[in-house]
């Protein structure tokens, strides 16, 4: 159930984010693909085993809980996210708070994943 579960986080997670991407022109917050699937995938799947299954259950799993949390927090992280590409900024520009700005947004975005990775699993564990 497990594995089944994580696969279809996994693929809706691919097609939301490929369609929000496109759509508004963002790749996250982060500006990374790989981290804006990484996150809405794992919140799909976190908020997926949680919520009550309703809609068709194929496989043993309600599908529409995951593809609900998935285009949830894509919609929520694409407002958070700037819409055109940010300009780079030289390198003799960059001060030490920038820096440490990104490093301290770096860590809570870990601590999310790790979050996210307990509740998942959490709901197994019970």
């Amino acid at each position: 159930m497990f594995i089944i579960d994580l696969l279809v986080a996994l693929f809706f997670g691919m097609i939301i984010v490929s369609v929000v991407s496109r759509a508004f022109g963002t790749r996250g917050p982060w500006d990374s693909y790989l981290l804006f699937f990484l996150v809405v995938s794992l919140f799909a799947w976190a908020g997926g085993v949680w919520l009550v299954p309703f809609g068709p259950v194929y496989w043993g799993i309600g599908w529409l809980p995951i593809v609900f949390m998935g285009i949830l927090v894509s919609l929520l992280l694409t407002a958070a996210s700037p819409r055109t590409r940010r300009l780079r900024m030289k390198s003799k520009e960059k001060d030490t708070t920038n820096q440490e700005s990104r490093a301290f947004v770096d860590a809570i975005f870990w601590i999310l994943i790790i979050c996210l990775l307990i509740f998942g699993f959490g709901h197994y564990a019970r």
